[in-house]
């Protein structure tokens, strides 16, 4: 049984053996180009990738040239770049790092001599073979350098563009004679198309490095640009501000100017008819003394001089009260407009203390005001507020409202409403039968120093201060209702 099996065993040993195939030569450099081939792609492949990782476009030739000089063996590979520009040829990559002198003299003697024939196929794209430099004419000039060095055999293979145009040149030096057959001389070229893959990437890359750079630069530049602009705006914001600021003191001490002018307007109808009761006084007092004194005063003359007497009494008394309440007057609303404090007042009351503060500047015009509020309405608020806010309402309608010489009527009205049991607002209603306003007009009417009359030197700050007042001052809200030739409507809504 174990004869049998090993019997057995060898027949199929022997059925198994297949006759020996002998490699030929050609099929075996057929092998080796593909295999070189297959690396130079690997090489490439890491090189491009190295590029696109941001690594420089040196360290990708020279992953290519070490590649070569692997498969080739002892020979030194170099990429000579051609400049345009200068129609010069230039080292890139690590050629000087081993013979910088060498190289740059290849350059010089070789590939920039218009009357050396490698310069003159190398700029026709055709490539250049020598096995031995000691028998190229060319090589002449560089016989002894390149016997110091070693160095026996050149290949140049240029790299041309796909536009045809001439990127620079393969070039590799051999320390034995050597000759390129066609696997060596189509893994150059394949070499050479490597390399003009990898400056087209790079050149790219410059490129978008650049644009992203130029794009920095320009974003550095806006953002400068508006850090100074803002800078300017804040600084222009801050001018305004204290302008408008000091345009609004100047406002409060022109009305306080008015109240004054007003205080000395409407006081002196009372103190002028008190001087004159007094003078009368005085007179008849001195008659009816010296009268006396002389004992011809009679019963009828001193009945007379009492009755007169007591009558300039009350007219000096009468008319000292009303300057009395003129002065008190004047003096509250004067305190209002510096004032922010709250407190309960009569609406139509002040209303009619803020009209007669304003009597002197509208003395010289014919308008007529309708005063619609209760008598007994009074609300907790900002007086001083209200004040500043009829004020320039009143002002506006008369400097802008009405042409000169015309009867205008100002209407003023004001009623309370309920928002709940307990919260209460005040409607205040302004209006005047004027020009009226176009609707462009009343977008920007309260925009500071908007103004259609820069003739009149108007600052246009009156509705902006009141707009400020109206929203800041009585936390309510403001709203304009006006037509051209159809006068304007405020109408003011704010907590009391």
């Amino acid at each position: 049984m174990i004869a049998c099996w090993i019997k057995c065993r060898q027949i199929k040993i022997i059925r198994s053996m297949q006759p020996l195939q002998l490699i030929s030569n050609e099929d075996n450099k057929r092998n080796i180009a593909l295999a070189s081939q297959r690396i130079l792609d690997d090489a490439r492949a890491c090189a491009m990738e190295s590029i696109l990782n941001g690594k420089s476009l040196d360290n990708g030739l020279n992953t290519i040239s070490e590649c070569l000089e692997s498969i080739f063996g002892s020979c030194h590979c170099q990429v000579l770049i051609f400049d345009s520009k200068k129609a010069v040829f230039r080292t890139l990559n690590k050629s000087l790092g081993q013979h910088p002198s060498f190289i740059k003299n290849i350059i010089k003697h070789l590939l920039n001599n218009p009357h050396s024939d490698i310069s003159k196929n190398t700029k026709q794209g055709t490539h250049t073979i020598v096995p031995d430099i000691y028998l190229s004419k060319d090589w002449q000039a560089m016989h002894i350098e390149a016997k110091e060095l070693g160095i026996v055999a050149n290949w140049f293979v240029p790299i041309v563009s796909e536009d045809g145009s001439i990127s620079g040149v393969f070039n590799a030096l051999f320390n034995t004679p050597r000759n390129a057959d066609a696997g060596e001389l189509l893994l150059l070229k394949r070499a050479a198309q490597s390399v003009c893959a990898l400056l087209y990437h790079s050149k790219n890359k410059a490129k978008e490095l650049q644009k992203k750079v130029a794009l920095h630069q320009a974003c550095m530049l806006q953002k400068e640009t508006t850090e100074e602009i803002n800078r300017l705006l804040k600084k222009a914001i801050e001018q305004r501000a204290e302008v408008q600021g000091q345009r609004l003191e100047m406002e409060r001490m022109a009305t306080l100017g008015t109240m004054m002018s007003s205080l000395t307007h409407e006081i002196s109808t009372p103190i002028g008819v008190s001087v004159t009761a007094a003078s009368f006084l005085s007179e008849i007092q001195h008659s009816c003394f010296t009268k006396l004194q002389d004992e011809q005063l009679k019963r009828f003359e001193l009945i007379n001089y009492l009755k007169e007497s007591a009558e300039a009494t009350q007219i000096i008394e009468r008319n000292i009260l009303r300057a009395n309440e003129l002065i008190t007057t004047f003096k509250r609303l004067s305190v209002d407009q510096h004032s922010q404090d709250i407190r309960t007042f009569a609406l139509c009351d002040y209303v009619y203390e803020v009209l007669l503060s304003l009597k002197p500047r509208l003395k010289h015009t014919l308008h007529k005001f309708c005063i619609d509020i209760p008598a007994d309405l009074t609300i907790y608020s900002n007086p001083g507020a209200m004040s500043q806010l009829l004020i320039n309402l009143i002002m506006n309608s008369a400097l802008h409202a009405f042409s000169p010489g015309t009867e205008g009527r100002i209407t003023i009205k004001a009623k309370i409403e309920h928002d709940s049991a307990s919260n209460k607002k005040l409607v205040f209603i302004y209006q005047d039968n004027g020009i009226g306003m176009a609707e462009q007009t009343i977008e920007n009417i309260y925009k500071p120093f908007f103004t259609l009359a820069r003739e009149t030197e108007s600052c246009g700050l009156g509705m902006h201060i009141c707009n400020n007042i109206v929203m800041k001052g009585l936390r309510g809200t403001i709203d304009c209702r006006s037509e051209l030739g159809k006068g304007v409507e405020f109408t003011i809504v704010f907590p009391v």
